[in-house]
C-alpha cells in the first residue's frame, strides 16, 4: 500500500470480492469511476456497501471472452480500491467512484458462495526507493518529454514536483500510455491493448526501483519515437 495505514484489515483480504476487467488496471492513487450494471457485480456494490469498503480490481487474461460469465483467469497482482461515491439510478444501475490504495498479490480464490469472485490476498508494501541514479534519468527523461511534447508540458511539471519516487512512478505509469499512444505505439498485443500491458507491467513490478527502471526504459523509447515525429514534422514544412 502507499499509505500503510490504508492498507485493508485482514478479514477483508481473507475475503476481497473482486471486479475483473478487460482493459482496466487500477494503479494507487488513480481515481476508477465504474458505471455497474451486471447483476453480479450489483450484488457486490451492495455487498461492499454493507462492509468493508474494498474492491480488487484484476486484469483479466487473454483469452477471458471463452467464460466470460464464469471465472475466467486474471493477473495475480492488482490493484484494490476504496469506494468513495455511490450513486443508484432508477433502472438500477450504480455508478461508483473507487481510490486506488494499492496492490495485493492473488493468493488464491475462494469456493462461489455468492455471484461475484472473491478471494484471499496478500496486500504489498511499496518500498523505499534505493536506486537514485535511475530516477534522476527518469526526472531528465521526463523534461524532454515535456520539451518535444509542449501541450504536457505542465502535466509533467506538477509530476517532477512529486518528491515520493514510489507516487512520482505510479503517476508516470499513468501518464506513459496516452503518450506511447502519440508515437505510434501499437494498440493491440496479445489480444488487448498495448497499453494496458504498459499499466500491468508497471504495477506488478517486484520493487519501486524495479519499476522506475522499467519506465526508463519506456519513456527512452518514447523520447525516441517523439524525436523521430518532430523530425518528419520539419522535413515536411521544409
Amino acid at each position: 500500500m502507499l499509505l500503510p495505514e490504508t492498507t485493508p484489515p485482514p478479514e477483508v483480504l481473507s475475503a476481497l470480492p473482486i471486479f475483473p476487467l478487460p482493459n482496466v488496471v487500477l494503479l494507487p492513487g488513480m481515481m476508477l469511476p465504474l458505471n455497474v450494471f451486471e447483476p453480479r457485480y450489483l450484488e457486490l456494490v451492495d455487498h461492499v456497501l454493507s462492509g468493508g469498503q474494498h474492491i480488487g480490481v484484476p486484469l483479466l487474461r487473454p483469452g477471458y471472452e471463452e467464460n466470460y460469465e464464469g471465472r475466467p483467469p486474471v493477473e495475480q497482482i492488482f490493484g484494490v480500491g476504496r469506494l468513495l461515491a455511490h450513486h443508484r439510478f432508477p433502472d438500477g444501475r450504480r455508478f461508483i467512484r473507487l481510490e486506488g490504495l494499492g496492490r495485493v498479490r492473488l493468493s488464491r480464490e475462494l469456493e462461489p458462495r455468492r455471484s461475484f469472485r472473491e478471494v484471499e490476498a496478500i496486500a504489498l508494501p511499496e518500498q523505499e526507493l534505493r536506486d537514485l541514479q535511475s530516477l534522476e534519468i527518469l526526472r531528465a527523461q521526463l523534461e524532454r518529454v515535456a520539451c518535444l511534447c509542449p501541450d504536457d508540458g505542465e502535466m509533467i511539471e506538477g509530476l517532477l514536483a512529486l518528491s515520493d519516487a514510489r507516487v512520482l512512478s505510479y503517476a508516470v505509469s499513468a501518464l506513459l500510455p496516452s503518450i506511447e499512444l502519440m508515437v505510434g505505439a501499437p494498440i493491440v498485443t496479445k489480444s488487448r491493448c498495448a497499453q494496458v500491458e504498459t499499466l500491468q507491467e508497471s504495477l506488478a513490478a517486484e520493487s519501486t526501483d524495479a519499476r522506475i527502471r522499467f519506465l526508463v526504459a519506456r519513456t527512452g523509447e518514447v523520447i525516441a519515437g517523439l524525436s523521430q515525429s518532430n523530425l518528419r514534422t520539419c522535413q515536411l514544412l521544409n
